[in-house]
């Protein structure tokens, strides 16, 4: 429906005195205003969403108190990973150290000096980046029910932890 030829029919400005003339004609611009409005809308919120997201791309998830990045399945994911490991302190890499394949589904505990945990996953890997201030940490990691524990320093240049099973 065209609101301008209905209200167009309705009122003739013409026959209305001065000042009901200007408040038929602010009626009617308020209208196209509203109508402006409304459609731009839509096209400005749009327009505000964010990004479009690649569907394989590594989520930042925060955990209480600590930032880490979780992902590293496939070549691609792997490689945008390693181009952004300079921005992360401590860098861990889960992998079978039978035939040297990457390992997911590690559950992954990180403890401070005073031995509360300041990380905990229950499904790492296979490249695990975590946001930590330096200094002394435990690190805890699981797969398949084999154990893996050291303890690591994390000194002006990050550290790089590599986990190896024999599985």
């Amino acid at each position: 429906m065209d609101l301008r030829r209905t209200h167009a029919a309705r009122i003739d400005p013409s026959r209305m005195d001065g000042a009901r003339r200007r408040a038929a004609l602010g009626m009617a611009a308020l209208i196209v205003g509203a109508a402006a409005i409304a459609t731009a809308l839509p096209a400005q919120a749009a327009q505000a969403k964010a990004p479009a997201v690649e569907e394989d791309v590594t989520m930042f998830e925060m955990v209480p108190g600590t930032v880490y990045l979780n992902g590293g399945v496939g070549h691609e994911q792997a490689e945008r990973m390693r181009r952004d490991a300079r921005n992360w302190p401590l860098r861990l890499t889960f992998s079978d150290k039978s035939n040297h394949e990457f390992v997911a589904g590690v559950r992954l505990k990180i403890f401070d000096p005073s031995g509360r945990a300041v990380l905990r996953l229950q499904d790492a890997g296979p490249l695990t980046f975590v946001q930590l201030p330096q200094g002394d940490y435990r690190i805890t990691a699981r797969y398949r029910g084999e154990a893996l524990e050291r303890t690591v320093h994390i000194g002006t240049g990050g550290l790089d932890a590599n986990f190896h099973w024999l599985i």
